[in-house]
């Protein structure tokens, strides 16, 4: 996998260190690619989400509505959605920590993590300004002790983890 980022604090002069204009474009292989870009300086625009296929597309919006569309862009399916179940995820989430049951969880751990890694990736890209190649199994930056600068921190020793 293949990261590159391209933006900066374009709009805002404050002390938060995420740009406010970011683009990201993740290279996998089989001639597979994945662009995000924030730009939390213009709030134009109404998709959450775009996937772009060769057979169509699908638009997701921030309330968990979407529209698909065919290759020649017709829309052929539509949901509208008043909830995007974050307070059911919230509370999912909650109640298998607080009853030691994980695998209640509707959702993964590893499978946040895979998209979770992605902005990480992203954001050192980023600080570091230039390209980075990573391992596809586990998306480790390779041969680059810059950007591995950034993979992980020194925490308090009071919040060691315990096991």
């Amino acid at each position: 996998m293949r990261v590159t980022s391209s933006g900066g604090r374009y709009h805002f002069e404050d002390d938060q260190e995420t740009p406010d204009t970011h683009t990201v474009c993740f290279e996998f292989e089989g001639s597979r690619s994945v662009t995000w870009q924030g730009l939390s300086c213009n709030r134009h625009g109404n998709e959450f989400v775009t996937f772009y296929g060769d057979q169509g597309s699908l638009e997701l919006e921030e309330n968990g509505s979407h529209a698909i569309f065919d290759k020649s862009d017709k829309k052929i399916d539509q949901l509208s959605s008043e909830s995007r179940g974050e307070s059911e995820h919230i509370a999912n989430f909650l109640n298998a920590i607080r009853d030691n049951k994980p695998l209640e969880l509707n959702a993964e751990v590893q499978e946040a993590h895979k998209s979770t890694l992605l902005c990480h990736l992203g954001n050192i890209a980023q600080r570091t300004g230039h390209t980075l190649n990573c391992d596809r199994e586990n998306g480790r930056i390779a041969n680059d002790q810059q950007a591995m600068g950034f993979w992980s921190r020194e925490y308090d020793s009071a919040f060691e983890l315990k096991v």
